[in-house]
Parts: C-alpha cells; structure tokens; sequence
C-alpha cells in the first residue's frame, strides 16, 4: 500500500514521504524515531530468540550465539548490500523450509500420523479456535485473532523492508507479482510454525512427559530444540539441518533489518544533512553503519534476555510499541485528507504513551489471567531428573492448575491481551488525530496533493460501483484527481520518447551534410 504510492510517485526515501505529504519534516523525525525503535527491538528479540534454541542443543552460552549471529549477518550484509541480502533470503528460505518439513514429517510419524497429532491437540483443548468470548483478558479468541491480528498485518506492507524490495521491482506490474507470491508463502509459513507448536505438544503426550513441567528445561523457547533431539537421536545430521534451518530464518532477518536500518540513516538522517555526498561516501557510510547496528543488535538481544516469559509475548508486548503508532500515523497520512502535522504528532504521542503503559504494566504486573491457563502435557515417564521421583498421583496434582485470582484495580486493564494493543493504538492515532486536524484547521481537500493521499475505497473495495464509492468516500474528489495526475504524466512521457528520435534524426543529417 505504501510502498505501492511510494513507486508511484517516486520517491526515494521511506520517511521522505511524511515530509512531502506535510510540506516540514516534524512528522518524518517521529516516524523515523518510531521506525529505528522498532527495527532495533526486532532484531534483538531474533537474535536472541535463536540464541536460547542453540543453547539448549549445542550448549554455547547465550551471548555467543549472539555475537556469532549478528557478526555473521553483518559481514554479508556490509559486503554484498541489498542484492546480497536478497539472494541469501531466497536461499535460507527454503532452507528453513526443509528443516521444518523434516520436524514436522518426523514428529508426526514418531506419535502415530498426522490424524493422532490433530487427536491429542484437540483432546488437550489447543484446537479451540471457535471461541467467541468477548472478554479481552483471554489471549487467544476468535475475535482477538481475527481482529486484532488484523491491524498487526498493516505493518508488512507498510515496513522499510517492503519497501525497498517494491524499489528493486523493474514496474508496477511486477511489484503486485510480487506480492501475490509473497502473500501465500507468509501464510504457508505461518502455518507450519504453528503446525510445528502442535507436533511438539503431540510428541510430549505421547512419550508422557513434558520438559517444562520436569523441570528439564526452564526456558519454554527451548522446547523445540529439545523436541528436535529426541526425535532426529537416531538419525544422524538432521538436527544439524535444523540448527541450519534456526540459523538460515534468523540470517535472513537480521540482515534484512540491517539493510533497512542502514537504508534509513543514510537517507533520512547523513543524506538529509549532507545533500552533496559522494557516491563512496555514500557506500562508506552505509558499511560503518551496519557495524555500528550489529554492536546494538547484541546489546539490545542481552538486554531482552532479562525479560521472562515466551518468545512470542515479548515480541507482542515489547517489539509492537513502536509499531502500532506508526502504523497509525501512516494511515491517517495516506487515507485522511483533512490530516495535518499536529494531529499526526499528537495522535502519535498519545497512541505511543498508551502502549507504553500497557505493555510495561503487562510486563510488570503480569497479571494472571492474561492468557487462557492449558492443561500441560503429563510427566509420568520422565526419568531425565535423576533427583526427583515421580509418581501417578504427582502427575495428575501437577495437571491441574489453580484457578486464576481475580483480577483488581488497573490489574483489569493490565490484564487485557496483547493482541488488541495494535488496534486501539492505531485507533488512537486516526481519531486523536482528525480531532487535533479540526482543532489546528483541517486543509481543504482540493489544496491536498493528490499524489500522496490513497482513496480507501479504491484501495479496499475497487469493484463496488462507482456512485456507491463515491458515497463512501464522503464525495472525494482524490481518485478523480489522481486518474488526472497519471494520464497528464503519460503524456509527457509520449512527448519524450516523440523528441528523442527527432533529437538523434537532426543530428544524423547534420552528420550527413
């Protein structure tokens, strides 16, 4: 959507866009801000995500595994640039791919087939996706997943990342070819690491015992390493491929966020200082500039090593701050043609505060009844503890969980699930925002550049008949505009491949006499 506008109107920078659409560059500083906070906090959370998995099988201490990481990613990355960051990505893709075809034939076969696997998951109430509780404490629900994972898939389109593959496409053609690729591969993606969370709980089931129950690891980001070596013990090599796979995943966006961020301070941040700089300097700077992220991207993923809990809810509560107000803001730019600078900072501010709030007192807090409690697989059979001894009655004591505690006080918003703090903060930013624009003076439609603005029913609802459009636009005059726009620079690209030919023609019989 944004990288789509941005090749339409050729711009280069990813955060020059802000600065063209409001005519100063306040808006652009924010969303630069918002953009490297995010990408600094993802890369430390991927980085150390992988790390935890290689501890737990090959036994390097955290902070090596993230040195090596992130040293690796930015040897290639500061050598081959984009292209090689790229090629690599297509590569280590389906590298992982293999590696987690091979968990998940391997562990399916190991309980008793794909059917056992979907058997026990559902007999252990992980299946139960038709769930349409309203309450917004429970974590997983059908709403909170439909809806609220909604607005998480605005940031993909909308990223640097997008972007700068959308400017490496040769036409406009080819970059919707590009996301009609990309679109059923995330979905595939997606869905074999959450087919592979299901493989692991049916494998625990069935041997009867559960490593985090057990106590043989402490780390619940450790429990598919652990799944890897059981089942691949007799089956020298794949446990290596897996590692590839783990390491493979984690290159690929490490060095892509590299790229990004290098892409983001030489064009928003030394470029917009120094307008004249050298192609070399440009290049220099772009390489000092990935050694200089991978120092923080190691510091930042030891920092997050502090932080308890999964994987997947430190990356919903901490690396999303950034992301929901920027997403807003983007939004409101792109889609609200009454925005302005001010309703676009204090939408912003106000939309980053309340997910600060929420996520540290999620954090902090961490109250109860934040998630819906599962019944954990049994630990009848484990003899990895030498120390302890297990019993049957152990077993089903240790199966049942308390009841959670009430939740009192702020403890009740506290308590609300991650999953909705992207919506209501991108909520926050649209209607903070047009209140601020009415406020401040909103401009008139027709002194918008309509090359910068998107009409949303063109964009999300294109084949409605052209009145009903109309009328849901509130009678824009933007998709007219912008049909104007293009046909009046069609024409001027005709009368350039027109002057060309008559250029050279004059010069060939000048040539001749």
């Amino acid at each position: 959507m944004h990288g789509l506008l941005l090749y339409l109107t050729g711009i280069e920078g990813h955060l020059l866009y802000f600065e063209l659409r409001y005519k100063n560059k306040s808006v652009r500083i924010l969303t630069t801000v918002l953009s490297f906070t995010f990408w600094f906090i993802y890369l430390g959370i991927v980085t150390y995500g992988v790390s935890t998995a290689i501890e737990s099988v090959l036994g390097l201490p955290v902070w090596l595994c993230v040195v090596i990481v992130s040293t690796c990613s930015m040897l290639y990355t500061a050598i081959g640039g984009i292209k090689a960051v790229i090629w690599t990505d297509v590569i280590q893709y389906f590298i992982m791919i293999t590696s987690v075809l091979a968990v998940l034939i391997q562990g399916s076969l190991k309980v008793g087939g794909g059917l056992k696997v979907l058997q026990i998951n559902s007999e252990g109430k992980r299946l139960d996706i038709w769930n349409f509780s309203l309450d917004p404490t429970l974590r997983y629900t059908l709403w909170s997943c439909v809806i609220g994972n909604t607005a998480k898939v605005f940031w993909f389109p909308l990223s640097q990342s997008s972007v700068q593959r959308i400017g490496c496409m040769p036409s406009m053609k080819d970059a919707y070819k590009m996301f009609y690729i990309v679109a059923p591969l995330m979905i595939l993606t997606f869905l074999m690491a959450g087919s592979m969370g299901l493989v692991a709980y049916a494998y625990f089931v069935h041997v009867r015992c559960d490593p985090l129950e057990s106590k043989f690891i402490n780390n619940p980001n450790q429990i598919l390493p652990i799944l890897v070596s059981e089942i691949f013990q007799d089956t020298p090599g794949m446990t290596g491929l897996f590692i590839a796979g783990l390491f493979c995943a984690t290159l690929s966006t490490v060095s892509s966020g590299f790229a990004v961020i290098s892409s983001m301070t030489l064009q928003d941040i030394i470029k917009a200082k120094w307008k004249n700089l050298s192609e070399k300097r440009s290049t220099v700077a772009s390489k000092l500039t990935v050694l200089v992220v991978s120092v923080l991207t190691i510091g930042m993923a030891l920092l997050l090593a502090k932080i308890k809990g999964t994987l997947l809810k430190l990356a919903m509560l901490v690396m999303t701050i950034p992301t929901g107000p920027y997403v807003g803001i983007m939004l409101y730019s792109i889609f609200c043609t009454s925005a302005t600078p001010a309703g676009a900072i204090v939408g912003g501010i106000v939309s980053l505060l309340f997910y600060l709030w929420m996520s540290i007192g999620n954090i902090v807090v961490n109250p109860p009844n934040v998630e819906k409690i599962l019944t954990p697989a049994p630990q009848d059979l484990c003899f990895r503890n030498q120390t302890q001894a297990y019993n049957a009655s152990s077993v089903y004591l240790n199966m049942t969980n308390p009841a959670p505690a009430a939740l009192e006080g702020f403890n009740k918003i506290y308590g609300m699930s991650f999953i909705w703090f992207d919506l209501i903060a991108i909520v926050l930013v649209i209607v903070i925002g047009l209140i601020t624009s009415r406020i401040v003076g909103a401009p008139k439609e027709e002194d918008v550049d309509a090359r910068y603005v998107l009409d949303f029913t063109e964009q999300f609802v294109p084949y409605l008949p052209q009145k009903v459009k109309f009328f849901l636009s509130c009678r824009s005059t933007i998709p007219k505009r912008r049909k104007q726009i293009k046909a009046e620079e069609r024409e001027d690209n005709k009368e350039k491949l027109v002057e060309v030919p008559l250029e050279e023609k004059g010069r060939n019989n000048d040539n001749v006499s």
